[in-house]
């Protein structure tokens, strides 16, 4: 009897290495069918009119320095309050001007609560999905490899080799090419277009309304800190305001470092800043690239580990 039930004992162990990968993968498919599922609900409420007493950009405390507050009073006379976090003062400020103070604009009621009116549906949520596969394969590969080593192992006297390994090398190398690749388009169309397109910018005459040092919630518990110089600028008579200071987002190893860099900026002093003919909005301090930018090359690295690693 023990020698009957002892292989099973290794197979039940390793068998539970798998379990991380079917629980995490389970818990975000919930989490990202339950958001879709919600989304898809509100396409079935009514529609309303509505009106907009409320709407302006308020700083946050939290880990985006913006947020876009709307107020707005619904068919049934309730108030209903919606924000919605932001990274930059002009993102929130495009939030609130699809709704303008006083305006009228299309709601829709909560069949279940009439006070939930909503202005924007979560149709984004529904985008999601896209990424589905991701957790699914999380389930796919703690399910197989649960059962197999659990239910369907089998003690062999020599270790299986791979049916073959080099498809299995090269969907690793493919895997590695494309993820690299991804990344860095993502850099290549993000910051480095902006500043190859701010080079052709008007310099203008801005004014520093603050700087300081924003201190936020890094990762593995610790504190980052980050310069939020807020200005303003007139383009044909009119007032505009902007706290972008370089399209690549600058973090700094400690507070130091991003003092040193605000205290250029002095409130109430006047500096140049380039503004986009087209989106007057659109504006920034620095249109210069820095040692920073190296950190987007790296997903360059990944590039070429995956062509090194493509079996010859």
């Amino acid at each position: 009897m023990g020698s009957a039930s002892s292989p099973k004992a290794p197979s039940r162990a390793l068998g539970c290495v798998f379990l991380p990968f079917f629980l995490l993968g389970s818990f975000f498919v919930v989490m990202v069918l339950r958001g879709a599922i919600a989304s898809a609900a509100t396409y079935t409420w009514q529609s309303v009119s509505c009106r907009i007493t409320e709407s302006q950009v308020l700083e946050s405390s939290e880990n985006s320095p913006w947020f876009g507050y709307l107020r707005y009073q619904s068919p049934t006379g309730e108030s209903v309050r919606s924000s919605r976090l932001f990274g930059t003062y002009r993102e929130a400020l495009l939030f609130t001007r699809r709704w303008p103070a006083g305006s009228s604009a299309t709601c829709w009621l909560d069949p279940r609560d009439p006070a939930g009116a909503l202005l924007d549906r979560g149709g984004s949520r529904l985008t999601l999905l896209l990424f589905l596969p991701i957790p699914l394969f999380f389930v796919f590969i703690g399910a197989v490899g649960f059962y197999s080593c659990v239910f369907r192992w089998r003690p062999k006297l020599r270790a299986a080799r791979p049916a073959n390994p080099v498809a299995i090398h090269r969907f690793g190398a493919a895997s590695m090419i494309a993820i690299g690749l991804a990344l860095f388009l993502a850099f290549l169309f993000g910051p480095v277009r902006h500043v190859i397109a701010a080079r052709s910018w008007r310099a203008h005459e801005c004014l520093i309304l603050r700087s300081e040092v924003r201190r936020y919630a890094a990762a593995k518990g610790g504190n980052g800190y980050a310069p939020k110089i807020f200005y303003s600028y007139a383009v044909n008579d009119r007032e505009h305001r902007s706290d972008v200071w370089s399209f690549f987002e600058y973090t700094a190893n400690g507070w130091g470092a991003a003092r040193r860099l605000t205290s250029g900026y002095r409130p109430r002093s006047t500096v140049t800043c380039y503004v986009n003919p087209v989106d007057p909005d659109d504006a920034t301090l620095n249109r210069n690239p820095s040692l920073g930018w190296l950190w987007g090359f790296l997903p360059l690295g990944m590039v070429v580990g995956g062509a090194a690693l493509w079996p010859r």
